[in-house]
């Protein structure tokens, strides 16, 4: 959701921690973050941050050359 995107359930899922991690620490947020401020400082279309994480979110930042 942090791209964008429906408040539905279908546009959620888990995204477990690792084990024995203290707060939040998936990769997959770094990734997300990154791809946010991005967007806001207009160096990378909206579009073009989703579709980049819907085909591959730990390919997406190389995919888009950030």
């Amino acid at each position: 959701m942090e791209l964008g995107g429906t408040n539905s359930a279908s546009n959620l899922w888990p995204e477990p921690n690792r084990t024995g991690a203290t707060g939040t620490a998936n990769p997959k947020d770094a990734v997300e973050d990154t791809l946010h401020r991005a967007i806001c400082n207009h160096t990378v279309k909206l579009a073009d941050a989703q579709n980049a994480i819907a085909a591959n979110w730990a390919t997406a930042l190389k995919t888009l050359g950030l």
